[in-house]
């Protein structure tokens, strides 16, 4: 009687019911794992309007937000410059408030400032015009809001970077650029920017964050051959800070590198990269160097 109570009490499921208890049981926790990343996802994704503010204490979309040390950069570039001319490739309350902080230092001073800013989202140019005071063309005092519509996919980046590699136009620019015939210049922006000479140059804008949405390729070019020309046109002695955002991306990693050049690179905090960029370099090329090598 106690061999056969044993028998019955240690006895093992047999191994093809065993298999199939523990298929149920993967599979229950790999589908609570697919509605735990389906709601996140959900989540992430929602519609989100910046906290579009006259303080410009919002910080914009999440995936675009300055980090407080790279603010804290781009807030000392500004004021060393200051009053001077500011042109913003993207739109957020914390960029708009580099526009308040460039315009405040016209008290006391006999230049003026100027601020431009480039955008692609018509949710932020609309903010932006509420919080400038309105005005058809999006302007208050001295600073100018304009809408923009880019061609290319970050995808694109790459092929793109080896025609403009085998492009004359694409060389380091000698008249303005709203003439240049490079495929990457943003030859469709307005002639008050395209023509007119900058002091900084901050490229933040558009997206770039997904393969599909608009690429940061033809603002780092644009913001490279303004600075030459810049540069050029005050006579050489000028430099033009250039700061280029989410550098942590291959994008725009490698464009800063082609364009912008590492012999001018002179700070960097977290995903912010600051450039300074004189007239001085070979006359058919942006950077002393040679192009930097994609594998």
């Amino acid at each position: 009687m106690h061999t056969g109570g044993g028998g019955v009490g240690s006895r093992m499921l047999p191994p093809k019911q065993l298999l199939t208890i523990i298929i149920v049981i993967f599979s229950t926790l790999s589908f609570i794992k697919l509605l735990l990343l389906t709601s996140s996802s959900s989540g992430a994704s929602s519609p989100r309007s910046p906290a579009w503010d006259a303080g410009g204490g919002g910080n914009g979309t999440a995936r675009s937000a300055l980090a407080a040390k790279e603010l804290a950069l781009l807030r000392s570039l500004v004021t060393a410059r200051a009053p001077c001319r500011l042109l913003v490739f993207g739109l957020s309350p914390q960029l708009l408030a580099l526009a308040r902080l460039n315009s405040g230092a016209d008290a006391g001073s006999g230049a003026a400032a100027a601020t431009a800013f480039v955008t692609d989202s018509a949710e932020d140019a609309d903010a932006a015009r509420r919080v400038l005071g309105g005005g058809g063309a999006a302007r208050a005092g001295s600073v100018a809001v304009h809408r923009a519509r880019y061609r290319d996919a970050a995808a694109e980046a790459w092929p793109l970077l080896r025609r403009a590699r085998g492009s004359p136009a694409c060389r380091r620019p000698t008249g303005t650029v709203r003439k240049s015939g490079c495929p990457l210049a943003l030859t469709s922006l307005p002639r008050e920017v395209l023509d007119a000479r900058w002091d900084v140059v901050v490229v933040d804008g558009p997206s770039g964050a997904a393969p599909g949405e608009p690429g940061r390729m033809g603002t780092i070019y644009t913001a490279a051959a303004l600075a030459r020309t810049s540069a050029a046109a005050a006579g050489g002695d000028d430099m033009v800070d250039v700061a280029v955002h989410d550098v942590d991306r291959t994008v725009e990693r490698w464009y800063a590198w082609e364009y912008l050049c590492e012999d001018n690179l002179v700070a960097a905090k977290g995903r912010l990269w600051h450039f300074r960029v004189g007239a001085s370099s070979p006359p058919d090329a942006f950077c002393n160097t040679g192009p930097v090598q994609i594998l």
